[in-house]
């Protein structure tokens, strides 16, 4: 009976100390605006993990975009075990329901309204290490 006691309380704490923590690694969602190379653009995070980047009043991704003339997606996945975190932008084809590209990046977050991103745009596998090159400092934006 003890065991079963101790097994309970073990079980009930563990899940109470998940639930912050899956909390915690979410705090990447949301509204974010960037400036990269004087430029200023937004990008969009969504809790069903579809992404959208808006550059100059034009948009790219979401759940439906033209993409080189496919009706694609724009979805992404975070794998916050890493350290940074390691995101991928993954742009899938909706009629075939296939991914046809990928973009690997890493991300920090700096605080809960501060993020750090490098993404490798240059359509190599390669996923950027550090933060030196190309990075672009994202403030949450409501």
């Amino acid at each position: 009976m003890k065991s079963i006691k101790r097994l309970s309380l073990f079980l009930g704490a563990f899940l109470i100390f998940c639930s912050f923590t899956i909390e915690a690694d979410k705090s990447y969602i949301g509204k974010w605006k960037g400036k990269d190379k004087g430029d200023i653009g937004f990008l969009t995070l969504t809790k069903d993990r579809y992404a959208t980047f808006e550059f100059d009043g034009e948009i790219m991704g979401g759940k439906s975009y033209n993409h080189q003339g496919i009706t694609a997606a724009l979805k992404y996945r975070v794998n916050t075990k890493k350290d940074p975190y390691r995101i991928d932008f993954i742009i899938w084809d909706k009629k075939k329901a296939i991914e046809v590209g990928k973009l690997r990046g890493i991300l920090k977050m700096n605080s809960n309204d501060e993020m750090q991103m490098a993404i490798n745009f240059s359509g190599s596998n390669n996923r950027p290490t550090d933060f030196l090159i190309d990075s672009i400092t994202f403030l949450r934006s409501n």
